[in-house]
C-alpha cells in the first residue's frame, strides 16, 4: 500500500500504523526506517502524535482498515478508504460498521482509485459518518463540549 501510493506521486502519506501492530510485527521497523528521507511520506510508530490526535487532525483522507481513530478522524467528515486486506466478510458485521463511511477495496490495483474518487464520493458518505460519530461518542457539537469544561471547572472550583 505504502509502495503503490509513493510510486503514484501525487499524494502525501502519513504512515502511523497501530502501535500494536509493531509489537506483533517488529519487522515493521525496518521498512519504516527504509522510508526515511523519502520524498512525500512521514512513518511514525513511537512519537506521542501517535496517540494524541495530530495526525487525524492533519489529514485530508483517512486510509486504513478498522480503528478507533477512525472515529475521532470522522468528528470533522473527511473522505475514506479501507483495506480490506484479510478478504473479510464485512457487510452486517458490526465490528467492521465504520466501514460504511467510505470506499471499501480489496485490492491493491483498486487502492488508487478509490484515493482518488473519494473526496468526490464523499457528499454521499457524510451523513453516515456524523451519525456514526454521534453513535459511537454522543453529541460532540452543539456546545457539549463548552459544557463539559465548564462542569469540571465548576467542579475544580
Amino acid at each position: 500500500m505504502v509502495e503503490r501510493i509513493l510510486a503514484d506521486g501525487r499524494y502525501n502519506l502519513i504512515f502511523a500504523p497501530h502501535q500494536r501492530l509493531v509489537e506483533r510485527a517488529p519487522e515493521l521497523r525496518g521498512f519504516v526506517a527504509g522510508l526515511a528521507g523519502r520524498a512525500g511520506v512521514h512513518a511514525d510508530l513511537d512519537s506521542f502524535a501517535m496517540v494524541d490526535g495530530s495526525y487525524t487532525a492533519a489529514a485530508d483522507l483517512y486510509l486504513g482498515d478498522t480503528s478507533s481513530q477512525v472515529v475521532e478522524y470522522m468528528m470533522r467528515p473527511r473522505p475514506c478508504v479501507f483495506l480490506n486486506a484479510l478478504g473479510a466478510d464485512w457487510v452486517g458485521d458490526p465490528s467492521y460498521a465504520m466501514w460504511g463511511a467510505g470506499a471499501v477495496v480489496d485490492s491493491l490495483d483498486a487502492l488508487i482509485p478509490a484515493i482518488d474518487a473519494a473526496p468526490a464520493l464523499h457528499p454521499g458518505y457524510r451523513g453516515f459518518q456524523t451519525r456514526f460519530v454521534e453513535t459511537a461518542l454522543g453529541d460532540v457539537s452543539g456546545g457539549a463540549p463548552a459544557r463539559a469544561a465548564q462542569a469540571v471547572l465548576a467542579a475544580l472550583r
